[in-house]
């Protein structure tokens, strides 16, 4: 039922790359499984375990009770996260890190359909170990920043971490798109509401015409508003995520974000999805996976070749 779609999507983008001429970095999205696991049945973030070989952490939306789900790359459910004394409000994305010798998993609390919230919040916890067995593990967030922008409410649903200048990158959902950041550090006393900065505007991901505005499918409304984000172990290469496409960036030498998300190194575009929201790289940087939400929901996984060798490691 969703091999034949997935199969059609797939030639046809392989037909639309076929007229490019540069060589590709990224090899075409092959699915890596299907999950139909109901407790994975609103996958809104994806991060790649510093721990954990083979392991992925995803979340919910506003999972009750707060806790993260482990998965194999067989997206199969290995064990629960309970996050201990936090209220999820809207979850929309998770970013995986190594800083002071540990192993970290950072929640994004950033979500805001309506536009009301006055602070959000992002949730660093240490990440557990796994032992391989089906399990319940709980642990205390080490600490948690809350945060307002300087320009008023933005919905958001993409977050990475650059460890490089230990900073929490968000863009926001509708345009005008920009790129804001937060400091990755805890707060330094529990009532401080820190204060997200607008690095630039993102102006390289292009929003639906007025025809595609009006489109049944919500991969054509809503084609230009990201809904996950990652940078990999390298600090090198970022992908962002919208229901259409994937979009792939590099920061070279000297190059600050704003300048690489500034020009696409590739754009991608997605077989259908039930709901793309969630996409994050393997933990060696080889490639990426891309989830949805929705069951039955493909996992997809998106090779980076080294043709070309701009996304070489």
């Amino acid at each position: 039922m969703i091999g034949s779609p997935l199969a059609m999507a797939l030639l046809f983008s392989s037909l639309a790359w076929a007229q490019d001429t540069p060589p590709r970095p990224l090899g075409e999205p092959s699915l890596q499984a299907l999950i139909t696991d109901p407790a994975l049945n609103e996958i809104s973030g994806i991060a790649a375990s510093r721990r954990n070989d083979g392991i992925y952490w995803v979340h919910g939306d506003a999972p009750r009770p707060a806790e993260l789900l482990a998965i194999n790359a067989k997206g199969t459910l290995i064990a629960r996260l309970r996050i201990e004394g936090v209220r999820a409000v809207d979850w929309e994305d998770i970013a995986s890190y190594r800083k002071d010798g540990k192993a970290w998993l950072l929640i994004g609390d950033i979500g805001d359909n309506n536009g009301s919230r006055t602070h959000y919040e992002v949730i660093a916890v240490e990440e557990p170990e796994i032992d391989g067995k089906i399990s319940t593990l709980s642990v205390k967030p080490a600490w948690r920043l809350r945060f307002h922008y300087a320009d008023g409410a933005h919905d958001c649903e993409a977050m990475a971490i650059d460890t490089a200048s230990n900073a929490i990158l968000l863009i926001n959902k509708h345009a005008p798109l920009a790129i804001h950041s937060l400091a990755l550090d805890p707060p330094r006393h529990t009532a401080e509401v820190a204060t997200a900065i607008q690095l630039g505007a993102l102006e390289s991901i292009p929003q639906p015409d007025a025809d595609e505005r009006l489109a049944r499918f919500p991969a054509a409304r809503f084609g230009g508003s990201p809904t996950g984000m990652d940078i990999d172990a390298s600090g090198r290469l970022a992908v962002v995520l919208t229901y259409r496409d994937a979009w792939l960036f590099e920061r070279r030498a000297g190059m600050s974000w704003v300048e690489a998300f500034g020009k696409p190194l590739q754009r991608l575009p997605l077989p259908p999805l039930p709901q793309a929201e969630a996409i994050g790289f393997s933990a060696d940087s080889r490639y990426f996976l891309i989830g949805s939400e929705n069951l039955p929901a493909p996992l997809l996984r998106v090779d980076l070749s080294t043709e070309g060798g701009s996304a070489e490691h």
